[in-house]
């Protein structure tokens, strides 16, 4: 039988969604025997908005208390560093790209390196156009350096990425973090920004029993 889908719909420039990484790596672990599990980006960053985070930097420095409040995450002093300086590199595409292809060697452990991005922006302020950061990435998992190297700068996997840009689009997602859940060919949002880790659960059982 076919299992349910669990999609998680995330970006790797967003500062919510390193905020929900636990709760999502919690859930995976607590259900991955149950469902299958992606990951895909949503594009936030991309096209003008790329860039030197400039005035940006203001607005984050004002608000990461209230994720770290939330979450329990810790944003990294590095980072906090590089956002003081106006001129941390901020763009979803090399490292959505970096994500998708992961996936491509081991798709069932996405939900943890989608994340261990996240860490080495928001913790240890590595610019994610750096090949070295997932270099040093992908270690745990056993990859192959050069294979990975290859296919992340492969028109494949940025076309691939794009797609998802746009597929997110069409779904009508905005905003992240968002987890869909895949029944019956039916797609059911359990969470649509912060969520924890219960009511993730709860959210979860509920489109089961109900569908």
């Amino acid at each position: 039988m076919e299992k349910d889908k669990i999609i998680y719909v995330s970006d790797p420039m967003c500062g919510w969604c390193f905020g929900f990484g636990k709760v999502m790596g919690d859930f995976y672990s607590a259900y991955k025997d149950t469902y299958e599990f992606d990951v895909v980006s949503g594009g936030m960053v991309v096209g003008d908005r790329e860039g030197p985070i400039g005035d940006f930097a203001e607005y984050i420095l004002g608000a990461y208390k209230k994720v770290e409040e939330y979450s329990g995450m810790q944003y990294g002093q590095p980072y906090l560093d590089q956002l003081k300086t106006k001129t941390l590199w901020s763009s979803s595409i090399k490292p959505a790209i970096a994500i998708e292809t992961f996936k491509q060697f081991n798709p069932e452990e996405v939900v943890g390196f989608s994340h261990a991005v996240q860490i080495a922006y928001f913790v240890d302020g590595k610019d994610l156009r750096d090949e070295e950061v997932y270099k040093e990435l992908i270690k745990p998992y056993g990859i192959n350096e050069a294979e990975f190297i290859e296919k992340l700068n492969s028109e494949e996997m940025r076309k691939q990425t794009n797609d998802w840009f746009q597929t997110t689009a069409n779904w009508g997602v905005t905003g992240y973090p968002m987890v869909i859940l895949v029944r019956n060919n039916k797609y059911y949002a359990i969470a649509k920004g912060f969520t924890d880790l219960e009511t993730l659960k709860k959210n979860a059982a509920s489109v089961i029993e109900q569908n």
